[in-house]
Protein backbone atom coordinates (compact mmCIF):
# COMPACT_ATOMS: atom_id res chain seq x y z
CA UNK A 1 0.00 0.00 0.00
CA UNK A 2 1.25 3.65 -1.02
CA UNK A 3 -1.48 5.81 0.68
CA UNK A 4 1.45 8.41 1.81
CA UNK A 5 2.77 8.20 -2.08
CA UNK A 6 -0.68 9.11 -3.64
CA UNK A 7 -1.69 12.08 -0.86
CA UNK A 8 1.79 13.48 -1.38
CA UNK A 9 2.91 13.10 -4.94
CA UNK A 10 5.78 11.10 -4.41
CA UNK A 11 7.24 8.63 -6.50
CA UNK A 12 7.17 5.22 -6.14
CA UNK A 13 10.49 3.34 -5.44
CA UNK A 14 11.67 -0.29 -6.46
CA UNK A 15 15.10 -0.05 -4.68
CA UNK A 16 17.42 -2.36 -6.63
CA UNK A 17 20.24 -0.16 -5.86
CA UNK A 18 20.93 -1.19 -2.17
CA UNK A 19 20.03 0.15 1.60
CA UNK A 20 21.25 3.49 0.35
CA UNK A 21 20.10 6.84 1.75
CA UNK A 22 19.20 8.25 -1.43
CA UNK A 23 16.66 5.91 -1.41
CA UNK A 24 15.42 5.52 2.39
CA UNK A 25 18.31 2.76 2.82
CA UNK A 26 16.00 -0.25 3.43
CA UNK A 27 12.60 -1.69 4.82
CA UNK A 28 11.66 -2.84 8.28
CA UNK A 29 9.92 -6.01 9.32
CA UNK A 30 6.70 -5.54 11.13
CA UNK A 31 8.62 -6.15 14.79
CA UNK A 32 10.82 -3.47 14.52
CA UNK A 33 8.10 -1.30 12.89
CA UNK A 34 5.91 -2.01 15.64
CA UNK A 35 8.89 -1.25 18.39
CA UNK A 36 9.75 2.08 16.31
CA UNK A 37 5.64 2.94 16.93
CA UNK A 38 5.57 1.72 20.46
CA UNK A 39 8.74 3.98 21.73
CA UNK A 40 6.79 7.04 20.35
CA UNK A 41 3.68 6.22 22.27
CA UNK A 42 5.49 6.69 25.87
CA UNK A 43 8.07 8.33 27.49
CA UNK A 44 10.89 6.34 28.87
CA UNK A 45 14.10 6.57 30.96
CA UNK A 46 16.77 6.83 28.49
CA UNK A 47 19.57 6.09 30.10
CA UNK A 48 18.21 2.79 31.12
CA UNK A 49 16.86 2.38 27.44
CA UNK A 50 20.36 2.94 26.38
CA UNK A 51 21.65 0.54 28.57
CA UNK A 52 19.33 -1.95 27.25
CA UNK A 53 20.75 -1.61 24.06
CA UNK A 54 24.13 -1.67 24.90
CA UNK A 55 23.03 -5.12 26.50
CA UNK A 56 22.08 -6.40 23.26
CA UNK A 57 24.57 -5.23 21.27
CA UNK A 58 27.34 -6.07 23.30
CA UNK A 59 25.41 -10.14 23.35
CA UNK A 60 24.90 -9.88 19.70
CA UNK A 61 28.14 -8.72 18.34
CA UNK A 62 31.26 -10.21 21.25
CA UNK A 63 32.47 -7.04 22.16
CA UNK A 64 32.59 -5.55 25.15
CA UNK A 65 29.82 -2.62 25.17
CA UNK A 66 27.64 -0.98 22.68
CA UNK A 67 25.63 2.32 22.18
CA UNK A 68 23.18 3.55 19.94
CA UNK A 69 23.67 6.66 17.92
CA UNK A 70 21.87 8.58 15.51
CA UNK A 71 23.39 7.33 12.43
CA UNK A 72 26.76 5.52 11.20
CA UNK A 73 27.83 8.81 10.64
CA UNK A 74 27.48 10.52 14.00
CA UNK A 75 29.13 7.42 15.37
CA UNK A 76 32.00 8.05 13.18
CA UNK A 77 32.31 11.44 14.63
CA UNK A 78 31.57 10.37 18.81
CA UNK A 79 34.17 7.94 18.20
CA UNK A 80 36.63 10.21 17.01
CA UNK A 81 35.44 12.05 19.95
CA UNK A 82 35.62 9.76 22.15
CA UNK A 83 39.50 8.45 21.45
CA UNK A 84 40.74 12.19 22.34
CA UNK A 85 38.85 12.76 24.85
CA UNK A 86 38.16 9.85 26.96
CA UNK A 87 35.94 10.18 29.98
CA UNK A 88 37.06 13.90 30.93
CA UNK A 89 34.33 16.34 31.33
CA UNK A 90 36.54 19.45 30.54
CA UNK A 91 37.80 17.74 27.65
CA UNK A 92 34.58 17.04 26.58
CA UNK A 93 33.16 20.22 26.96
CA UNK A 94 35.64 21.92 24.83
CA UNK A 95 35.52 20.11 21.44
CA UNK A 96 35.65 20.73 18.23
CA UNK A 97 38.47 22.54 20.54
CA UNK A 98 41.60 20.11 20.61
CA UNK A 99 43.56 22.49 22.77
CA UNK A 100 45.81 19.83 24.92
CA UNK A 101 44.26 16.89 22.86
CA UNK A 102 45.87 14.43 20.44
CA UNK A 103 43.76 15.73 17.48
CA UNK A 104 45.08 13.55 14.42
CA UNK A 105 42.83 10.33 13.12
CA UNK A 106 44.98 8.30 10.35
CA UNK A 107 43.43 6.65 7.12
CA UNK A 108 44.75 4.96 4.51
CA UNK A 109 44.11 7.26 1.20
CA UNK A 110 42.44 4.40 -0.24
CA UNK A 111 39.97 4.53 2.30
CA UNK A 112 39.59 8.30 2.56
CA UNK A 113 36.18 7.87 0.48
CA UNK A 114 32.90 9.65 -0.13
CA UNK A 115 29.69 7.83 1.46
CA UNK A 116 27.10 10.75 0.88
CA UNK A 117 29.43 13.18 2.59
CA UNK A 118 33.48 12.86 2.77
CA UNK A 119 34.64 10.15 5.67
CA UNK A 120 37.25 13.09 6.55
CA UNK A 121 34.65 15.51 7.46
CA UNK A 122 33.15 13.61 9.93
CA UNK A 123 36.15 13.17 11.20
CA UNK A 124 36.82 17.04 11.67
CA UNK A 125 33.38 17.36 12.78
CA UNK A 126 34.94 16.52 15.81
CA UNK A 127 37.43 18.78 15.87
CA UNK A 128 40.21 16.43 15.06
CA UNK A 129 42.70 16.36 11.63
CA UNK A 130 42.23 13.35 9.23
CA UNK A 131 45.82 12.31 8.17
CA UNK A 132 46.40 10.74 4.96
CA UNK A 133 48.92 8.07 4.23
CA UNK A 134 49.93 6.53 1.01
CA UNK A 135 48.01 6.87 -2.11
CA UNK A 136 44.91 5.50 -3.49
CA UNK A 137 46.04 1.74 -4.58
CA UNK A 138 49.40 1.44 -2.33
CA UNK A 139 49.78 2.02 1.34
CA UNK A 140 52.58 0.19 3.23
CA UNK A 141 52.72 -0.47 7.02
CA UNK A 142 56.23 1.83 7.01
CA UNK A 143 54.42 4.75 5.89
CA UNK A 144 51.80 4.13 8.71
CA UNK A 145 54.86 3.96 11.00
CA UNK A 146 56.54 6.93 9.90
CA UNK A 147 53.10 9.48 10.67
CA UNK A 148 52.21 8.00 14.15
CA UNK A 149 52.96 10.80 16.53
CA UNK A 150 52.03 12.34 19.55
CA UNK A 151 49.71 14.20 18.21
CA UNK A 152 47.59 11.02 16.87
CA UNK A 153 44.87 10.22 18.57
CA UNK A 154 43.47 7.04 16.49
CA UNK A 155 43.39 5.25 13.07
CA UNK A 156 40.30 4.67 10.98
CA UNK A 157 39.69 1.65 8.71
CA UNK A 158 36.80 1.34 6.97
CA UNK A 159 35.40 -1.54 5.33
CA UNK A 160 33.03 -0.85 2.00
CA UNK A 161 32.38 -1.23 -1.74
CA UNK A 162 33.97 2.27 -1.96
CA UNK A 163 37.21 1.84 -0.66
CA UNK A 164 40.43 0.62 -2.38
CA UNK A 165 39.83 -3.32 -2.59
CA UNK A 166 43.68 -4.04 -3.04
CA UNK A 167 47.19 -2.20 -2.32
CA UNK A 168 46.03 -1.33 0.95
CA UNK A 169 47.25 -2.36 4.67
CA UNK A 170 44.60 -5.11 6.01
CA UNK A 171 42.51 -4.44 8.72
CA UNK A 172 44.56 -7.01 11.10
CA UNK A 173 47.80 -5.83 10.28
CA UNK A 174 46.52 -2.14 10.43
CA UNK A 175 45.27 -2.61 14.08
CA UNK A 176 48.45 -4.23 15.12
CA UNK A 177 50.58 -1.24 14.06
CA UNK A 178 48.19 1.06 16.13
CA UNK A 179 47.98 -1.03 19.22
CA UNK A 180 51.91 -1.21 19.52
CA UNK A 181 51.57 2.15 19.97
CA UNK A 182 49.20 1.76 22.44
CA UNK A 183 46.63 3.83 20.28
CA UNK A 184 42.77 2.75 19.56
CA UNK A 185 41.67 1.26 16.18
CA UNK A 186 38.05 2.95 14.69
CA UNK A 187 36.88 0.97 11.91
CA UNK A 188 33.98 2.53 9.98
CA UNK A 189 32.01 -0.94 8.56
CA UNK A 190 28.54 1.30 8.13
CA UNK A 191 26.97 -1.69 5.94
CA UNK A 192 29.09 -4.85 6.97
CA UNK A 193 27.21 -6.21 10.01
CA UNK A 194 27.31 -9.80 9.20
CA UNK A 195 30.97 -9.08 9.27
CA UNK A 196 30.73 -8.55 13.04
CA UNK A 197 32.66 -11.33 13.96
CA UNK A 198 35.79 -10.70 12.10
CA UNK A 199 35.67 -7.17 13.12
CA UNK A 200 35.37 -7.90 17.23
CA UNK A 201 38.15 -10.51 16.52
CA UNK A 202 40.65 -8.26 14.62
CA UNK A 203 40.56 -5.86 18.52
CA UNK A 204 39.41 -2.81 16.68
CA UNK A 205 38.60 -0.95 19.82
CA UNK A 206 35.26 0.64 18.58
CA UNK A 207 33.19 -0.42 15.19
CA UNK A 208 30.57 1.63 13.61
CA UNK A 209 27.76 0.34 12.17
CA UNK A 210 24.33 1.52 10.35
CA UNK A 211 21.19 0.11 11.95
CA UNK A 212 18.83 0.97 8.89
CA UNK A 213 21.29 -0.53 6.27
CA UNK A 214 21.02 -4.49 5.92
CA UNK A 215 19.96 -4.76 10.11
CA UNK A 216 17.12 -3.13 8.34
CA UNK A 217 16.08 -0.73 11.07
CA UNK A 218 15.27 2.60 11.74
CA UNK A 219 17.94 5.62 11.15
CA UNK A 220 20.59 4.88 13.81
CA UNK A 221 23.93 3.91 14.13
CA UNK A 222 25.38 1.32 16.04
CA UNK A 223 29.02 1.59 17.70
CA UNK A 224 30.21 -1.14 19.42
CA UNK A 225 33.69 -1.93 21.63
CA UNK A 226 36.03 -1.22 24.31
CA UNK A 227 33.90 -0.66 27.13
CA UNK A 228 35.47 2.61 28.19
CA UNK A 229 35.90 3.90 24.48
CA UNK A 230 31.88 3.03 24.22
CA UNK A 231 31.43 5.06 27.85
CA UNK A 232 33.43 8.07 26.56
CA UNK A 233 31.22 7.96 23.18
CA UNK A 234 28.07 8.05 25.12
CA UNK A 235 29.77 11.03 27.41
CA UNK A 236 29.49 13.19 24.32
CA UNK A 237 25.84 13.51 24.33
CA UNK A 238 26.97 16.28 27.13
CA UNK A 239 28.96 18.00 23.92
CA UNK A 240 29.42 17.85 20.60
CA UNK A 241 26.90 15.05 20.68
CA UNK A 242 23.62 16.23 21.47
CA UNK A 243 22.67 17.88 18.42
CA UNK A 244 23.45 14.42 17.20
CA UNK A 245 20.91 12.80 19.68
CA UNK A 246 19.17 9.69 18.69
CA UNK A 247 15.49 9.18 19.44
CA UNK A 248 13.97 6.72 21.55
CA UNK A 249 12.00 5.28 18.78
CA UNK A 250 15.22 4.68 16.80
CA UNK A 251 17.21 2.80 20.01
CA UNK A 252 14.11 0.61 20.11
CA UNK A 253 13.75 -0.07 16.76
CA UNK A 254 17.47 -1.08 16.66
CA UNK A 255 16.81 -3.54 19.87
CA UNK A 256 14.66 -5.26 17.66
CA UNK A 257 16.18 -5.22 14.36
CA UNK A 258 19.50 -7.10 16.26
CA UNK A 259 17.21 -9.57 17.81
CA UNK A 260 15.53 -10.18 14.21
CA UNK A 261 19.24 -10.66 13.35
CA UNK A 262 20.25 -12.82 16.08
CA UNK A 263 16.98 -15.25 15.06
CA UNK A 264 17.48 -15.83 11.53
CA UNK A 265 21.25 -15.70 11.48
CA UNK A 266 23.94 -14.75 8.81
CA UNK A 267 24.11 -18.42 6.99
CA UNK A 268 20.17 -18.16 7.12
CA UNK A 269 20.26 -14.44 5.79
CA UNK A 270 22.57 -15.41 3.33
CA UNK A 271 20.83 -18.29 1.81
CA UNK A 272 17.71 -16.30 1.41
CA UNK A 273 19.87 -13.77 -0.71
CA UNK A 274 20.79 -16.04 -3.32
CA UNK A 275 17.86 -17.63 -3.62
CA UNK A 276 16.17 -14.21 -4.35
CA UNK A 277 18.99 -13.19 -6.77
CA UNK A 278 19.00 -16.52 -8.57
CA UNK A 279 14.79 -16.16 -8.20
CA UNK A 280 15.13 -12.63 -9.79
CA UNK A 281 18.01 -13.63 -12.69
CA UNK A 282 15.39 -16.52 -13.82
CA UNK A 283 12.60 -13.89 -13.94
CA UNK A 284 14.53 -11.66 -16.42
CA UNK A 285 15.74 -14.43 -18.69
CA UNK A 286 17.45 -14.19 -21.68
CA UNK A 287 17.45 -10.67 -23.54
CA UNK A 288 19.37 -9.66 -26.28
CA UNK A 289 22.28 -7.60 -25.97
CA UNK A 290 22.44 -8.21 -22.07
CA UNK A 291 24.59 -11.00 -20.04
CA UNK A 292 22.59 -11.74 -16.95
CA UNK A 293 24.89 -13.03 -14.08
CA UNK A 294 24.81 -13.37 -10.33
CA UNK A 295 27.54 -11.70 -8.11
CA UNK A 296 28.31 -11.74 -4.56
CA UNK A 297 29.23 -8.77 -2.51
CA UNK A 298 33.24 -8.39 -3.32
CA UNK A 299 34.09 -6.68 0.49
CA UNK A 300 32.42 -9.68 2.29
CA UNK A 301 28.72 -9.12 2.98
CA UNK A 302 26.55 -12.23 2.18
CA UNK A 303 24.58 -10.58 -0.36
CA UNK A 304 24.29 -11.36 -3.67
CA UNK A 305 22.72 -9.04 -7.19
CA UNK A 306 22.36 -9.54 -10.17
CA UNK A 307 25.17 -8.41 -12.81
CA UNK A 308 23.53 -7.02 -16.09
CA UNK A 309 26.49 -6.79 -18.72
CA UNK A 310 25.15 -4.69 -22.02
CA UNK A 311 26.21 -5.04 -25.11
CA UNK A 312 25.48 -1.52 -26.50
CA UNK A 313 26.10 -2.63 -29.87
CA UNK A 314 23.46 -5.02 -29.90
CA UNK A 315 21.07 -3.80 -27.43
CA UNK A 316 20.74 -1.05 -29.14
CA UNK A 317 21.44 1.15 -25.50
CA UNK A 318 24.44 1.71 -23.36
CA UNK A 319 24.27 0.63 -19.69
CA UNK A 320 23.87 4.30 -17.85
CA UNK A 321 20.75 5.11 -20.88
CA UNK A 322 19.29 1.19 -19.74
CA UNK A 323 20.10 2.64 -16.35
CA UNK A 324 18.05 5.82 -16.90
CA UNK A 325 15.39 4.63 -18.47
CA UNK A 326 14.34 1.90 -15.54
CA UNK A 327 14.26 5.08 -13.33
CA UNK A 328 11.56 7.00 -15.54
CA UNK A 329 9.47 3.83 -15.01
CA UNK A 330 6.80 3.94 -13.05
CA UNK A 331 7.09 2.75 -10.28
CA UNK A 332 10.89 4.26 -10.31
CA UNK A 333 13.45 1.24 -10.22
CA UNK A 334 16.43 2.53 -8.98
CA UNK A 335 19.33 0.20 -10.13
CA UNK A 336 22.94 -0.06 -8.56
CA UNK A 337 24.73 1.72 -11.39
CA UNK A 338 28.05 2.87 -10.01
CA UNK A 339 29.99 1.26 -13.28
CA UNK A 340 27.40 2.10 -15.90
CA UNK A 341 30.91 3.63 -17.68
CA UNK A 342 32.30 0.28 -17.21
CA UNK A 343 29.32 -1.07 -19.04
CA UNK A 344 27.20 -3.10 -16.55
CA UNK A 345 25.12 -2.23 -13.32
CA UNK A 346 23.96 -4.51 -10.76
CA UNK A 347 20.17 -5.39 -9.21
CA UNK A 348 19.92 -5.99 -5.75
CA UNK A 349 16.90 -7.68 -4.65
CA UNK A 350 17.17 -7.59 -1.20
CA UNK A 351 14.54 -4.86 0.16
CA UNK A 352 11.90 -5.93 -2.86
CA UNK A 353 8.21 -7.85 -3.18
CA UNK A 354 7.23 -10.38 -5.07
CA UNK A 355 5.06 -8.41 -7.48
CA UNK A 356 8.20 -5.48 -7.57
CA UNK A 357 10.57 -8.69 -9.28
CA UNK A 358 7.74 -9.09 -11.24
CA UNK A 359 7.41 -5.52 -12.70
CA UNK A 360 11.51 -5.48 -12.89
CA UNK A 361 11.64 -8.58 -14.70
CA UNK A 362 8.62 -7.23 -17.12
CA UNK A 363 10.02 -3.87 -17.62
CA UNK A 364 13.59 -4.82 -18.78
CA UNK A 365 11.99 -7.08 -21.09
CA UNK A 366 9.59 -4.52 -22.40
CA UNK A 367 12.88 -1.87 -22.82
CA UNK A 368 14.90 -4.64 -24.41
CA UNK A 369 12.17 -5.41 -26.61
CA UNK A 370 11.76 -1.58 -27.84
CA UNK A 371 11.83 -1.10 -31.68
CA UNK A 372 15.27 0.58 -33.41
CA UNK A 373 13.32 3.70 -33.87
CA UNK A 374 12.42 3.56 -29.89
CA UNK A 375 16.13 3.43 -29.15
CA UNK A 376 17.43 5.66 -31.02
CA UNK A 377 14.95 8.72 -29.71
CA UNK A 378 15.68 7.21 -26.37
CA UNK A 379 19.50 8.05 -27.14
CA UNK A 380 19.08 11.09 -28.73
CA UNK A 381 17.11 11.80 -25.67
CA UNK A 382 19.21 10.50 -23.22
CA UNK A 383 22.57 11.39 -25.01
CA UNK A 384 25.46 11.11 -22.50
CA UNK A 385 23.38 12.70 -19.24
CA UNK A 386 24.69 12.05 -15.53
CA UNK A 387 25.43 8.53 -14.85
CA UNK A 388 24.01 8.60 -11.81
CA UNK A 389 21.58 11.10 -9.82
CA UNK A 390 23.01 10.57 -6.10
CA UNK A 391 24.20 14.03 -5.65
CA UNK A 392 22.41 15.25 -2.47
CA UNK A 393 18.97 16.71 -2.68
CA UNK A 394 18.66 17.59 -6.31
CA UNK A 395 15.15 17.62 -6.92
CA UNK A 396 14.84 19.83 -3.30
CA UNK A 397 17.77 22.18 -4.81
CA UNK A 398 15.66 22.46 -8.33
CA UNK A 399 12.38 23.18 -6.21
CA UNK A 400 14.71 25.77 -3.70
CA UNK A 401 16.34 27.38 -7.03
Amino acid sequence: MRELHRKYELTPVINLSGPLTVYGTSVSSDAVIDAAAEGLRHHWNMDELFQRAGERIAEWSGAEAGVVTACSASGITLSVAACMTGDEPGKIGRLPDTTGMPGEVIVQKGHAVNFGAPLEQMIRLAGATPVEVGTVNKTTPEQIEAVIGPETAAGMFVISHHTTLYGYVQLERFVSIFHHHGLPVIIDGAAQDHQIERMVASGADLIVLSGQKYLSGPTAGVVCGRKDLVKALYLQNAGIGRPMKVGKEGILGTILAIEDRQQQGVEGWESEQRARAEQLAEKIGALTGIAVSIQKDLVGQPVYRVKLAIDCETLGLDAAQLASLLKESTPSIKPRDHHTDEGWFLLEPVHISKDEMDFVAERLQALAGMSAEEKAAARERLGSMARSERAVGDAFVRWLA
